[in-house]
């Protein structure tokens, strides 16, 4: 498996940085249950269910920082 070649420069991605927070807010919830005087449960997954989907649309927008790396590459 080989890695595209805008790899290196994934973490500056508003589609992989809501991906991450996505994940994060998912393997957070069983913790969070604890608390849940400050967040129902489902105001919770609905959050991270929104963070999810704004990645995916994220991932559709043209990012500045990927479109940088191409044209430095071609030059």
């Amino acid at each position: 498996m080989r890695l595209v070649p805008e790899a290196p420069k994934a973490h500056k991605l508003w589609s992989v940085r809501l991906g991450i927070l996505a994940a994060l807010l998912y393997s957070l919830q069983p913790v969070l249950a604890h608390y849940q005087n400050l967040l129902p449960e489902w105001a919770f997954t609905a959050l991270a269910t929104l963070v999810g989907f704004a990645g995916v649309g994220a991932r559709l927008i043209p990012q500045k920082a990927i479109e940088e790396y191409i044209r430095s590459r071609i030059q």
